[in-house]
């Protein structure tokens, strides 16, 4: 795990609430709603960031980026799951939550199951597309 590693210890400087779509049954109707999957806050870096400047549709501006976050392995992020990240978050800082939609999650592993780096985590491309309030 890479926040095992000494040298590493503080990487994962932001933290993330996963929402997951999830079916839900209200009497006889089964609907689907977003509900939040994790119990804590998940220490993660974004380390890529893309992010264009507004574009001007028909109807609203919106925002658009592409960028990576990485993880510990043991998080549950799949493809689809709605993140809010917070920046600096794992270092106590209180910024505004940034929506974000998850890619596939891509595992690194160490070949000695993590005992001699340390170095094992996932990385996820993620998705922004926001209106413009």
């Amino acid at each position: 795990m890479l926040s095992d590693n000494p040298i590493f210890s503080g990487w994962y400087t932001d933290t993330a609430d996963v929402y997951r779509v999830m079916p839900v049954t209200k009497g006889n109707i089964e609907t689907q709603e977003r509900k939040k999957v994790n119990e804590y806050p998940i220490p993660c870096r974004i380390y890529q960031a893309s992010k264009d400047g507004p574009s001007i549709g028909p109807t609203a501006a919106r925002n658009r980026g592409t960028e990576k976050v990485a993880c510990d392995l043991s998080a549950d992020i799949r493809a689809g799951d709605e993140l809010r990240i917070i920046r600096g978050g794992n270092l106590g800082h209180l910024n505004l939550q940034e929506r974000y939609f998850a890619g596939e999650p891509m595992y690194y592993y160490d070949p000695v199951g993590g005992a001699l780096t340390g170095l094992e985590h996932q990385e996820i491309g993620l998705l922004e597309e926001n209106i413009v309030e």
